[in-house]
């Protein structure tokens, strides 16, 4: 199957959030699906390392909003 969207959240068992992405990156037929992070951790830190990894979008639980989470899904796979 074909991916449109990898909402991920940054704490998982066995791989986090920014080495999912890291290695969907690096993979020929994955690396240009959108990548959304989700998590509890809002350091500017860790935001800037899910730049870095490649996520197009870092949510954090706390501030969560629905209407913009699917505003900014349809965004990304329009």
């Amino acid at each position: 199957g074909q991916y449109v969207l990898f909402l991920v959240d940054v704490e998982m068992p066995g791989m986090d959030g920014f080495t999912f992405i890291e290695r969907t990156r690096s993979e020929p037929d994955l690396r240009d699906v959108p990548s959304i992070l989700v998590t509890s951790r809002n350091s500017a830190e860790d935001q800037r390392h899910g730049r870095e990894v490649g996520a197009r979008d870092y949510i954090v639980k706390s501030e969560f909003d629905q209407g913009l989470l699917l505003e900014r899904i349809r965004e990304l796979v329009a």
